[in-house]
C-alpha cells in the first residue's frame, strides 16, 4: 500500500505548481480491466518482492482474480488494482498530478530504465533487469522528445537523477535514458544507462535494449531481445528474453554466496512466451515464463475483459 508515497506526493506539490504552467482539469475518464488467472509454479519456485528480496513460493498453484480501475482528469492521474488471493488487497500502482510540463506524485517505474523496451509479454519480470531509481518523484518535459526527473526513495533520504530522450527515425523509435543514484551510503549509490530500439519487422515488430551501470561492487550490463507477432485479427504471439550479465569489482555476498573482485555474477536469464486470444471483448491468453535458474519456472492462463 502506498499511504506514506501519497503523503510524499503532495509534500512536492507546492514545488511542481510553482514551476508549472496551469493546465484545466477535465470531466474524469474511467477505464479498465478485470480478469480471473491461474498460476502454476515448478516446486522451489521463487519471485522478487516489492523490498528486491527473493522469496519462494508457498504454493505450487494458484488462483486470483485482479480488477483494475484507472482516472484520468488531464490533470489527475491513478491506477489502483484489486486482488484476492494471497496477495490481494488495495494497491495504488500510480497517481500523479499533470501540471503544464510537469508531474509529480507516485510512478510506475522509475525514468532511468524507461528506454528498456520489451515485446508485450505477460509478466514482463523485471528481475533480469539494473533496478535502479525510484518510483516517487517530479518530471518536467522540455520538449516532446526529453524529460528529466527528481526522484525520492519512500522513507529515505536517498534520491536519483534521470533523463529520458525517445525519437522517431525511418520508422524506428529510438530511446536512451539513464541516471545516478545519490546517497549518503557508498553502497547505495550507482549509475545506469539504457539504450533501447524498436522496429517494425514485416507483420512482427522487434524490440531490443542494451544497459550498462555499476554500484560499488558491481559492473553489470543487461540485454533484452523480444518480438510481437499478429497472426490475425484474434491471434497474437509476444516472445521476449533477457540476460544479466556483469562481474563483481569488490568483494560481496549473492544468493548467500560470497564473490570475490572479478568474478562474474551469475546469470539470471529470463525466456517469456505468451499467446493472446480475443473473442468479443474478452482476451484469452498463456504465458510460460523459464528462469536461467533451477526451480523456477511458471505458467500462467487467465482471461482479461477492459472496460
Amino acid at each position: 500500500m502506498k499511504a506514506i508515497k501519497l503523503a510524499s506526493v503532495f509534500a512536492v506539490s507546492a514545488v511542481a505548481a510553482a514551476v508549472s504552467t496551469v493546465s484545466v482539469a477535465a470531466e474524469p475518464v474511467f477505464s479498465g480491466t478485470a480478469g480471473l488467472y491461474y498460476t502454476s509454479y515448478e516446486d522451489g519456485a521463487t519471485y522478487t518482492d516489492d523490498d528486491g528480496v527473493e522469496q519462494f513460493y508457498s504454493d505450487n498453484a494458484s488462483s486470483d482474480g485482479e480488477v483494475n480501475i484507472i482516472m484520468d482528469t488531464g490533470v489527475v492521474y491513478f491506477d489502483l488494482d484489486m486482488e484476492n488471493g494471497s496477495d490481494g488487497g488495495f494497491q495504488l500502482d500510480e497517481a500523479y498530478v499533470t501540471q503544464g510540463a510537469v508531474q509529480f506524485g507516485d510512478f510506475d517505474g522509475s525514468l532511468i530504465d524507461s528506454a528498456a523496451y520489451s515485446a508485450g509479454v505477460w509478466e514482463d519480470l523485471d528481475d533480469a533487469k539494473f533496478v535502479l531509481g525510484n518510483d516517487l518523484g517530479v518530471r518536467y518535459s522540455v520538449n516532446d522528445s526529453l524529460t528529466v526527473s527528481a526522484e525520492i526513495a519512500e522513507g529515505e533520504n536517498d534520491g536519483s537523477l534521470a533523463v529520458a530522450y525517445e525519437t522517431e527515425m525511418a520508422g524506428l523509435t529510438l530511446g536512451v535514458s539513464g541516471g545516478f543514484n545519490l546517497s549518503s551510503d557508498d553502497a547505495k549509490e550507482g549509475k545506469v544507462l539504457t539504450l533501447g530500439v524498436s522496429a517494425p519487422l514485416g507483420m512482427a515488430t522487434l524490440s531490443s535494449f542494451v544497459q550498462v551501470g555499476s554500484t560499488e561492487d558491481q559492473d553489470v550490463m543487461n540485454t533484452g531481445i523480444g518480438i510481437d507477432l499478429p497472426l490475425s485479427d484474434q491471434l497474437s504471439v509476444a516472445l521476449q528474453y533477457y540476460t544479466e550479465g556483469g562481474e563483481v569489482t569488490a568483494s560481496m555476498v549473492e544468493d548467500d554466496a560470497t564473490l570475490t573482485k572479478g568474478a562474474d555474477l551469475a546469470d539470471k536469464g529470463i525466456t517469456e512466451a505468451t499467446v493472446y486470444y480475443a473473442v468479443g471483448d474478452v482476451t484469452y491468453y498463456a504465458t510460460y515464463v523459464a528462469k536461467e535458474i533451477s526451480d523456477a519456472d511458471y505458467s500462467v492462463i487467465g482471461a482479461t475483459v477492459s472496460f
